[in-house]
């Protein structure tokens, strides 16, 4: 249920858009107390649930960092959608995926998108789909995943940009280069999500 924003939570906003900002993470309730000047953390989670309330941000349960802002969010603050630059993921060979904590503004047009990373390709065996060493490329997560979709697949701790096949009962990722191998979807394979739009370097 969206609402009105009021000053205090508008500052607490700020805070959290700053924390993702400048710090890559969002503040812990310890931050927020002491950046809002208050002396208990009831206050900082009863402004917090007025947010979440109001549709400003969505908070994940078991963690206390937990918050990310929705796009109106953003839009109550007057600030640029920030999306996570999540790191390297191979377009060739499967490589160790980079956990980072860093975030950048939403590319133009996509500021509509939730539940968006930004990854940066290694690698040319997506070069036929218009992908090359070194883009960047916006993941969406999703549920769902049809044959043709470039998906963002985990085996193990091994992550790789392909494009999802089903071809006569059998599934697998598919380079878009002749020189490289399909991968077979195995009982560990996990996907992250789907490619929505290549950003280029």
């Amino acid at each position: 249920m969206e609402g009105k924003i009021t000053t205090r939570q508008r500052e607490t906003l700020g805070i959290i858009y700053n924390s993702f900002r400048d710090a890559g993470f969002p503040p812990s309730l310890q931050n927020l107390r002491e950046d809002l000047g208050v002396a208990s953390n009831q206050a900082v989670l009863d402004l917090l649930k007025a947010l979440e309330k109001k549709g400003f941000i969505k908070r994940e349960e078991g963690t206390s960092r937990g918050i990310v802002i929705r796009p109106i969010g953003y839009e109550a603050i007057g600030k640029e959608p920030l999306v996570r630059v999540a790191g390297v993921t191979a377009a060739g060979p499967m490589t160790l995926a980079i956990e980072q904590n860093e975030w950048t503004e939403m590319p133009s047009g996509h500021q509509k998108f939730e539940n968006v990373f930004v990854v940066k390709v290694s690698g040319s065996s997506m070069i036929e789909a218009g992908i090359y060493d070194g883009d960047s490329v916006l993941i969406r997560k999703a549920e769902e995943f049809k044959s043709g979709d470039i998906v963002l697949a985990r085996q193990g701790d091994d992550v790789t940009l392909k494009t999802f096949t089903y071809d006569n009962g059998r599934t697998y990722l598919k380079p878009e280069n002749p020189a490289c191998r399909i991968i077979p979807i195995t009982h560990d394979t996990y996907f992250l999500g789907k490619m929505i739009a290549n950003l280029g370097k």
